[in-house]
């Protein structure tokens, strides 16, 4: 479906010249106040190389948006451009292959581009274990936020609703994940094991709350990434 971006209500509230009646909202990411500006900026600059949108979904969401791949003559997704440039952050909503997107995230956090900036205050990447910290602030910090934490997993409790996963050596303060029974079991379809998670590095990303310590509860399976190999996180 070739598009032309007729106008913008928002960076996150598009248009086409082809059906200027619908709303649109890019898949898997999310905007983030202080580079909204700068997001605005790209895609304005280069909406005219936008020639194809796939939609996910045709139910619109709470805000009446239809959610959407856009995508450049070459296949390249909109996405994965703000992605690279560090104005939006990855924001796994269903069960698409996501591979590309991760790259370009990883991409931008380590040339510590736009919002991965070890100068932004507040930040978004925090340290879920004492042995990450490096320049990352401590996943305390990040209480009240989303945000974007990496750990050593520790160990699992399981338990008949729900497993945590433990960052630290005390659950009561540190770093912990948990995963309901429903997500675990669809963790457990995929053919991974949890327990072979211990010892590796994670990446998860939500809202944090604090249950005596920094506490995620995952919302999408898609939302926590173990490192597969050396600067693959």
């Amino acid at each position: 479906m070739p598009v032309r971006m007729a106008r913008f209500d928002a960076v996150d509230a598009l248009m086409t010249a082809a059906q200027a009646d619908v709303l649109w909202r890019l898949a898997d990411i999310a905007f983030v106040p202080e580079f909204e500006n700068a997001a605005l900026v790209l895609m304005k600059g280069t909406a005219n190389t936008i020639t194809g949108l796939v939609a996910y979904d045709q139910n619109p969401d709470f805000a009446g948006r239809h959610v959407a791949d856009m995508q450049d003559g070459a296949g390249g997704l909109w996405q994965e451009k703000l992605l690279e440039q560090g104005l939006v952050i990855l924001l796994p909503e269903g069960d698409r292959p996501i591979d590309t997107l991760i790259k370009a995230e990883q991409s931008a956090m380590t040339q510590q581009a736009g919002l991965w900036a070890t100068s932004q205050n507040p930040a978004y990447h925090y340290a879920g274990s004492s042995g990450l910290a490096g320049d990352l602030p401590d996943a305390a910090q990040a209480i009240g936020r989303f945000a974007v934490i990496d750990g050593i997993l520790e160990r699992i409790e399981d338990r008949e609703w729900r497993s945590y996963l433990n960052f630290g050596a005390n659950w009561r303060d540190d770093f912990t994940v948990m995963i309901d029974r429903d997500r675990r079991d669809a963790i457990a379809a995929t053919g991974q094991r949890m327990e072979d998670w211990i010892g590796r590095k994670i990446r998860v990303r939500g809202l944090i709350e604090d249950r005596g310590g920094p506490y995620l509860e995952l919302a999408n399976p898609a939302s926590l990434c173990v490192e597969q190999s050396v600067g693959q996180p």
